[in-house]
């Protein structure tokens, strides 16, 4: 069970790390520095290496526990395996399991508030693309008498594609 506990505290150190890059995200975003949030993302990658061998070593644990105890369920959670841990271990591991989830909320969170900054500036950049290039009119509808309305087209002008990119 020491073994389970620890694996807690690291999952639970991991995803406190993860929490200190998404608010270094955040930063970086609200002031448009791509760069550093790029060197952000790399950063992140060993964590979710780190993350990855946790969890399999977690899950590891306790199949092997439960294989011990003569339990065969699939698709247990924590909460209904915690009762029946030793004494002892018991709220160590409860404790450890709560902080990690708090973690895990808090990442949640601010990934949510970072992804609504970056639609937000997406926004942004295309009203200010739209209202530096506005669309082309076609000389038909302005009242200038009848022409082709190949005439209208401005070749360079913005495609409905180069708007939706």
């Amino acid at each position: 069970m020491q073994e389970l506990i620890k694996i807690f505290q690291a999952m639970t150190v991991v995803h406190e790390r993860f929490n200190e890059q998404a608010i270094r995200k955040e930063d970086a975003i609200k002031k448009g520095e791509m760069d550093s949030l790029e060197q952000v993302m790399k950063e992140e990658s060993p964590l979710i290496q780190q993350l990855g061998k946790l969890e399999n070593t977690r899950q590891h644990l306790i199949q092997q526990w439960m294989k011990e105890k003569g339990l065969v369920k699939e698709n247990v959670t924590m909460e209904q395996l915690i009762p029946l841990f030793p004494e002892k271990d018991r709220a160590d591991l409860q404790s450890w399991q709560e902080r990690l989830m708090t973690e895990i909320h808090k990442l949640k969170d601010q990934n949510e508030l970072n992804q609504q900054l970056l639609e937000d500036s997406l926004r942004f950049v295309n009203l200010s693309l739209d209202a530096m290039h506005p669309q082309n009119q076609f000389v038909s509808y302005s009242g200038e008498g009848e022409k082709d309305d190949d005439e209208g087209f401005e070749p360079g002008g913005r495609s409905l594609f180069d708007s939706k990119v």
